[in-house]
């Protein structure tokens, strides 16, 4: 089983309800049943962003404990932490939820574990089958185990929203899962076809009449596009000053260039406002562009005062009009 993660990832396989479990006739947004996201903010390299990433709570099994997992629709898997989930059982109980024979390793060489009995729930959602990291995630004082103050434990990944369509409404901070796509949001939401590689989307972004295929990574909220240096050369304003950031990608410092984009950027014919593209010179992040066939990242930089759709089922991507 190979796990592939960019900057910050989980495996839920099992989906018991979504939005609603018939969408015919809604017709309005407070009918569908919508679970909460909040922002991550920190300060990097001197800077203080506010949207460094998008966190949803959870519980787990039966623990009465408040966790976080960090949205993350650039990893194909679903992530629990074993550092964190295993401050809250014993050894014994730990090996019973772990499948030895499933052992894994993703592209930075950290090893995971298919699971069986540890369970997320979040919003009227749950899922079993996540993917233990091992050695990862900070271990939870034991005075502190069962205290309000949320810990993170693992993060959400692109696998289950597979054959779904997922709303994410960034203005009120909340998203939603349905089936099927329904006459409401078709009837107000403009659509772009995108490719999908291995429960991934891939979109299209036209930048001086040509296009770039780019991952929709909400793991990476920092960059509006995170591109290769050559392709960046050709984009960007080279009069205006470079911008330098040292972000940290699963353990490894990688230094980040930002210049400003010299012509619009748009989706379809929606022209998206923040304009700035970003490059790093790490050979990992580089080879996994390389291998998911992709011009580079983008996130949620272009649409947090949007509501987007995006249609696992019949790849496409939508915003709101």
């Amino acid at each position: 089983m190979k796990i592939q993660r960019l900057f910050i990832i989980i495996l839920l396989t099992s989906i018991l309800s979504g939005c609603s479990t018939s969408n015919k006739g809604i017709t309005h947004t407070d009918n569908y049943s919508w679970f909460p996201f909040s922002w991550y903010s920190a300060k990097i390299s001197g800077k203080t962003f506010d949207k460094v990433a998008m966190l949803v709570p959870v519980k787990v099994n039966d623990l009465n404990a408040n966790f976080t997992v960090q949205f993350d629709l650039g990893s194909d898997a679903t992530l629990i932490y074993g550092n964190t989930i295993s401050s809250y059982y014993k050894e014994n109980e730990m090996k019973n939820f772990i499948l030895q024979d499933s052992k894994s390793t993703d592209d930075g060489g950290k090893i995971g574990y298919a699971t069986k009995g540890l369970v997320y729930h979040f919003g009227k959602l749950s899922g079993d089958k996540l993917i233990y990291k091992d050695n990862y995630g900070d271990k939870i004082p034991r005075d502190s185990l069962f205290t309000k103050n949320p810990k993170h434990i693992g993060s959400l990944g692109a696998d289950i929203f597979y054959n779904k369509v997922l709303i994410i409404d960034y203005p009120n901070k909340k998203m939603c899962l349905l089936d099927s796509l329904d006459n409401h949001w078709k009837n107000i939401t403009t659509f772009v076809d995108v490719r999908s590689k291995n429960g991934r989307l891939h979109i299209p972004l036209t930048i001086d009449k040509k296009t770039y295929w780019f991952l929709f990574d909400t793991g990476a909220s920092l960059f509006p596009i995170n591109i290769s240096k050559d392709l960046w050369n050709s984009l960007v304003d080279k009069s205006a000053k470079t911008d330098t950031i040292l972000a940290n990608s699963w353990g490894e410092k990688v230094k980040f260039y930002g210049r400003p984009i010299k012509e619009k950027v748009y989706l379809g014919k929606k022209k998206l406002e923040s304009n700035y593209a970003w490059y790093n010179e790490n050979k990992r992040l580089q080879e996994f562009n390389k291998t998911e066939q992709i011009n580079g990242l983008t996130g949620n930089a272009f649409f947090v005062n949007d509501i987007v759709v995006l249609d696992f089922k019949n790849n496409k991507f939508g915003v709101v009009n």
